[in-house]
């Protein structure tokens, strides 16, 4: 057996090698080896720095590399499969050019070039120091005030970086702003280290990097700020209170003698202001009341602003129903017919509110006899709000015809001829209203109807959906008159139902026609419909 592999030795190496050959072959062509730029930049890594040095200014660079990997790994490749770092083991204090280092974790990947292949990097000894925190007050406080010195908590700071740099701090200041302060500020301001000339020194580290500033502001002597007392005269309108009042400035500085100065009690008021039967805000510019040798710095006089109210109340109206939008031929009994109405409001608007002001609709458009639960609308004055309306509801009985009252017989004790009950009069059943002619009816109107009285708010009722609705519009003419004025106009189509809400009451009585035009995307519109009603 072994003579045999001995004979074959040959024969058997060149067969494996042929194999490793055709597996090698098939390989590459099933996974070829592809050589590329690797589309991402990876970040450099700074590693070994030396113990006491400072690199400055920090390492911010990426680098970017050429590499040969077979197709399969690039498919799965990614930044955080690549490491790239700078070895700074052994350099001491200067400036170097260090080699850039790539090392991949798939090991099938080759590096090939690295673009930058060397980075300069500047080392310095690491250095730190105290220094005295230095206060610099921005602005002055105002008139009548000083600021006194101010102090640093705490006095002393560490600044720390590269030795060059350290070495230029002269100071640390904390630049704080007064801001019109008029008693001790104390706040907590940032740190700026500063060289000898005042500039700023950068690639220092202040420790702690705020510090608390205190400054005691005192009154100069003959100054001092006092309020400013608002002093009116008179009562405003019945009715009427008095809301608020401001005064612009609410504090004002007086200078004069400190013996005139100290006899002043903290306050100053104001000339008197007449606000006699006022109904509106009072706003003036008045003089102060200054004693002798004293004087106010700035603005001689104050702006002052008392707000005038109504004085809010309530008030019940008693009122009866007013039926809309029954349909022609029927009839409806509401129960009941009257409610309470509870406005609140302007105690003047309620004290001139008179009962027929408010008007309580009850709508009743598109119902069918029976029994309905309908809630009523109610008008009122504007600025008037309405509490609650009792009751809230109103059931509503609608019949075909108006209740005929039965006639009830009358009782007798004696055998007399009971006279004859006179027949009950004969009730013509109304005739319904026309209803305006409109030739499409999806752009018609419904509601009101021909020669319909109108009075108040009115709802207008109809159809506007015509094929590519644009929008609707309303418009109103005077009988007479040759020109349409636009009522209202709305984008959105109505099927059938409420087309807008229409207060007469700004127009005079008389007779007037009201239109609806219906437009469609291009423009045009079908013969619009119109009706002629009567405004009382």
């Amino acid at each position: 057996m072994l003579r045999w592999i001995w004979n074959n030795l040959g024969s058997m190496v060149l067969a494996l090698t042929l194999a490793i050959a055709v597996w090698v072959v098939a390989t590459y062509e099933e996974n070829p080896s592809v050589k590329g730029l690797f589309p991402e930049p990876i970040p450099i890594e700074v590693i070994n720095k030396p113990e006491g040095m400072i690199l400055w200014p920090e390492i911010s660079e990426e680098v970017r590399v050429t590499i040969r990997a077979p197709r399969s790994s690039w498919e799965n490749l990614s930044p955080n499969k690549f490491r790239a770092v700078i070895d700074l083991s052994g350099l001491t204090a200067g400036v170097h050019e260090v080699p850039v280092q790539v090392e991949c974790l798939d090991r099938a990947v080759k590096i090939l070039e690295k673009k930058p292949d060397k980075i300069g990097i500047r080392l310095e000894e690491r250095r730190e120091k105290e220094v005295a925190v230095r206060v610099e007050i921005m602005d002055n406080p105002p008139l009548g005030y000083a600021a006194r010195t101010p102090m640093a908590i705490p006095p002393t700071v560490k600044v720390s970086g590269p030795a060059s740099m350290v070495d230029q701090v002269a100071e640390v200041v904390a630049q704080l702003y007064l801001r019109d302060a008029r008693e001790t500020v104390k706040r907590s301001v940032a740190l700026s280290a500063r060289n000898d000339t005042g500039e700023p020194v950068g690639w220092v580290e202040i420790e702690p990097a705020e510090v608390q500033v205190q400054v005691p502001i005192e009154p100069t002597p003959g100054f001092k700020d006092v309020a400013v007392r608002v002093i009116w005269e008179g009562q405003v309108a019945p009715g009427y209170r008095i809301g608020n009042v401001s005064v612009s400035p609410s504090i004002v500085t007086i200078v004069g003698s400190p013996s005139a100065i100290e006899k002043i009690p903290g306050y100053l008021e104001t000339a008197p202001i007449d606000i006699s039967n006022a109904r509106e805000d009072v706003v003036e510019r008045v003089p102060l009341n200054l004693p002798e040798g004293v004087t106010v710095l700035g603005e001689q006089g104050v702006l002052v602003e008392i707000k005038v109210t109504a004085i809010e109340s309530s008030l019940t109206v008693h009122r009866k129903l007013t039926i809309q939008g029954l349909s022609p031929g029927l009839w409806a009994t509401p129960s009941p017919d009257t409610v309470d109405v509870i406005l609140s409001g302007p105690l003047p608007k309620l004290d001139a509110l008179k009962p027929e002001d408010v008007r309580v609709v009850l709508d009743l458009f598109e119902l069918e006899p029976g029994t309905h639960k309908v809630k009523p609308d109610i008008i009122a004055p504007e600025g008037l709000k309405v509490e609650s309306v009792l009751p809230s509801t109103i059931e509503v009985e609608i019949s075909v015809v108006p209740p005929t009252p039965t006639p009830t017989p009358v009782a007798t004790e004696t055998p007399t001829p009971t006279p004859a009950l006179p027949a009950p009069t004969p009730t013509a059943t109304p005739t319904p209203a026309p209803l305006p002619q409109c030739p499409n009816p999806k752009a018609r109107l419904t509601y009101p109807t021909v020669d319909a009285v109108l009075t108040g708010v009115v709802r207008i009722r109809g159809s506007a959906a015509i094929a590519n609705f644009a929008y609707y519009k309303l418009e109103v003419r005077a009988e007479g008159a040759p020109e349409w004025s636009l009522l209202q106009r709305f984008e959105e189509p109505v099927a059938q139902g409420v087309l807008a809400v229409w207060d007469t009451s700004s127009l005079s009585p008389g007779a007037y026609w009201l239109r609806l035009v219906v437009v469609d995307t291009t423009g045009n519109y079908p013969e619009p419909c119109q009706v002629r009603v009567i405004i009382k």
